[in-house]
């Protein structure tokens, strides 16, 4: 399970999020949605690791990973708006930059994000399509049991899009938490659950046949 309790920050005195708290059941694919400049980015980093709350407690399976930073390693993949690729180098460099070369699932992920015919090109030269499903391939090297992915399918077309929706489903049916901020009305319905950002505060949204409807009316107000 993911557990957040009163997660709060502050970019000096502006609050950013204010007294957050939800949890996330294995198996589940929750969306966080809400404009641009909401705090969503924010709580991802502090998910991943790469930024600190100023208060509040994170809780992943019963470990604590604000008292142990290795554990954000060891529970967490994370796949932030701008991929963390060096551009230099090849898809493969990159690869094996996150160990991925060294996970079991190696050729499974190899096939599933379709890298195969990209292993020699460097990842300056290739679409933002393609960096974002790179991206995703390195983030799951050691198949964490939490996903975090912002914005996911930007730059995706039609086909990926699917493609990483059905690969989703996959992960979730073995139990994987999958919590993921994004614009796109078609991953909203296709999460268990939809979380409303506004004004760093976090409201759930009933997941019903009005759920659409109540995103489009929150984010007008």
């Amino acid at each position: 399970m993911l557990k957040v309790e009163h997660i709060t920050k502050k970019y000096g005195k502006r609050p950013i999020l204010r007294d957050i708290s939800f949890c996330i059941e294995p198996g589940q694919r929750v969306a966080i949605v809400g404009r641009n400049g909401c705090g969503k980015t924010t709580l991802m980093q502090i998910l991943s690791g790469a930024m600190k709350p100023l208060s509040g407690s994170i809780d992943f399976f019963g470990k604590d990973p604000l008292k142990k930073h290795s554990v954000f390693k060891d529970y967490i993949g994370y796949v932030p708006q701008d991929p963390p690729l060096l551009p230099e180098l090849t898809v493969k460099d990159n690869l094996k930059l996150w160990s991925v070369d060294k996970c079991k699932n190696y050729e499974y992920i190899l096939d599933r994000f379709d890298l195969r015919d990209l292993m020699k090109t460097e990842v300056r030269k290739l679409s933002g399509g393609m960096k974002k499903r790179l991206a995703i391939a390195c983030a799951i090297a050691t198949w964490p049991p939490i996903l975090l992915l912002d914005e996911p399918t930007t730059a995706l077309d039609l086909y990926y899009k699917e493609s990483i929706q059905q690969w989703l489903s996959e992960f979730n049916n073995l139990n994987g938490i999958v919590l993921l901020s994004t614009h796109e009305e078609a991953e909203i319905v296709s999460c268990d659950r939809c979380l409303f950002m506004k004004n760093g505060v976090l409201t759930e949204i009933p997941h019903d046949e009005n759920m659409m409807k109540t995103v489009r009316l929150y984010l007008e107000d």
